[in-house]
């Protein structure tokens, strides 16, 4: 790549930290130089929970990148995910001015947003993203393009993507006490879907679902415009858990998985015994791989009935003709498009974030579980001026220390006055399995923040 100033982006989950540094291409593709994951720990459910913890995890990825690129990274776009990630629809308007003509203009599109800008969250929360749903103009015409139009009142719905101030203080923290600035956190799972969609699907209209260790991110899409995002506490980790839970070592557990693992028990031709190494040397565990495949089939029909809950929450039920996209590192488990086709009744596609991403870009960025960090390079890349934030050092200077440059702060933009958004109740759901009732109280606690077989 021959710009020397790249845009960074880092996925901080449950299981591993990754780092993604690269930038667009002549024709808009997105070129990756280097993408790095290392082990995570101290993160439980995409929260953080052990800042000691992650702060060594995340140090050891900078340090694999700045070493491997010779940058220092100063300023970094990151993402966030869990329980405390929802959102809220917010209703606006603002008078057009007095024409002749009554013609809607660009500036009355402008103020509009401007107006929602100023609109401030609830205490303890953030808002990451404010998405426009639909312009209506004098109260009857719904129409995507206001500009043109003729009215005196233009009213929006904005869909606004929000996260608990506590944890992602906790992230921008972790990351400033290394010399790194979170130049903007977004919500995961609108990240994936950046990485992952077509330009029909989110027209169709999909439920992007990205199956992670600690969290499964779900986003739902609509006539061109991300109509839902939810954090739901439970991923492939859950899995890991119960395999556990049969007296295998956890060391063996994640190989075990993926090597002879199934999402669905009939797809098990054959009930042949695995042999797993135990304790010592001489001891040796068995489980058949039916056994394997039946605990790996429950628990994900667990986490597939809080999807299902959260896309009836959306009110798009029925409505999603372009089914399912499933991404994340969890997509790879053999048998799963099936499962879940068979669960939910809709089309599956089980997806790359491959989808943007230039040819000569590294091999690993075209595996599902990157798809995150990708997505965040993609949101990075499309703000109109984003931050050089991986920089190559000058050759008659010494590399920088990797502290955060200053930044000017944007002007606030103009009145009306800061409204709050007000807390809308959730609908009760249906029984959806063993640990829903666990669900329901979690998501109301307050926020605290190789082996051979």
């Amino acid at each position: 790549m021959e710009k020397r100033n790249h845009i960074a982006a880092m996925d901080m989950g449950s299981g591993s930290v990754t780092i993604a540094v690269g930038g667009l291409d002549a024709d808009g593709k997105l070129e990756i130089v280097d993408i790095t994951s290392r082990p995570m720990h101290g993160i439980t459910r995409g929260e953080i929970t052990n800042r000691q913890q992650v702060s060594e995890s995340v140090r050891q990825a900078v340090q694999d990148v700045e070493q491997r690129l010779g940058m220092s990274l100063s300023d970094i776009y990151t993402g966030t995910s869990g329980r405390h990630v929802r959102c809220t629809n917010h209703d606006y308007y603002v008078l057009v001015g007095e024409r002749s003509d009554g013609e809607i203009r660009q500036e009355d599109v402008d103020a509009l947003h401007e107006g929602m800008n100023n609109v401030q969250a609830e205490e303890g929360l953030r808002i990451m993203d404010r998405i426009p749903q639909k312009y209506v103009v004098d109260g009857r015409d719904t129409v995507k393009d206001p500009v043109g139009r003729f009215g005196k009142k233009l009213e929006s719905t904005f869909n606004f993507v929000l996260g608990s101030s506590t944890m992602i203080d906790r992230l921008e923290k972790t990351l400033m006490a290394l010399g790194v600035r979170s130049r903007r956190t977004y919500a995961n799972a609108l990240a994936s879907a950046e990485a992952v969609l077509l330009p029909e699907e989110r027209e169709m209209g999909v439920a992007v679902i990205d199956l992670g260790t600690g969290t499964t991110d779900l986003s739902v899409w609509h006539d061109n415009a991300a109509r839902f995002v939810r954090g739901i506490p439970f991923g492939t980790g859950d899995i890991d858990n119960d395999i556990h839970q049969q007296g295998i070592l956890e060391k063996h557990v994640e190989g075990l998985k993926t090597t002879f693992g199934m999402a669905m028990a009939d797809l098990v031709t054959s009930d042949k015994l695995i042999a797993i190494s135990g304790r010592s040397p001489r001891e040796k565990q068995e489980i058949s791989q039916r056994n394997l495949a039946t605990i790996i089939e429950h628990r994900l029909r667990e986490i597939i009935g809080f999807v299902e809950g959260e896309i009836g929450d959306s009110g798009y039920t029925g409505r999603l003709r372009g089914g399912i996209v499933l991404t994340g590192g969890g997509s790879r488990l053999a048998g799963i498009d099936e499962l879940l086709r068979q669960a939910t009744g809709m089309e599956v596609r089980l997806a790359l974030p491959d989808v943007h991403v230039a040819d000569g870009s590294l091999p690993g960025a075209q595996d599902p579980a990157h798809a995150t960090v990708i997505g965040l390079l993609l949101k990075a890349a499309a703000e109109s001026s984003p931050a050089k934030v991986a920089e190559r050092p000058d050759q008659h200077h010494a590399p920088t220390t990797g502290k955060s440059a200053k930044h000017g702060k944007p002007s606030p933009a103009p009145e009306p006055e800061e409204k709050e958004i007000e807390k809308k109740p959730r609908k009760p759901k249906k029984e959806r399995g063993g640990i829903k009732r666990w669900f329901e109280g979690f998501l109301s606690e307050p926020l605290d923040g190789d082996e051979d077989f």
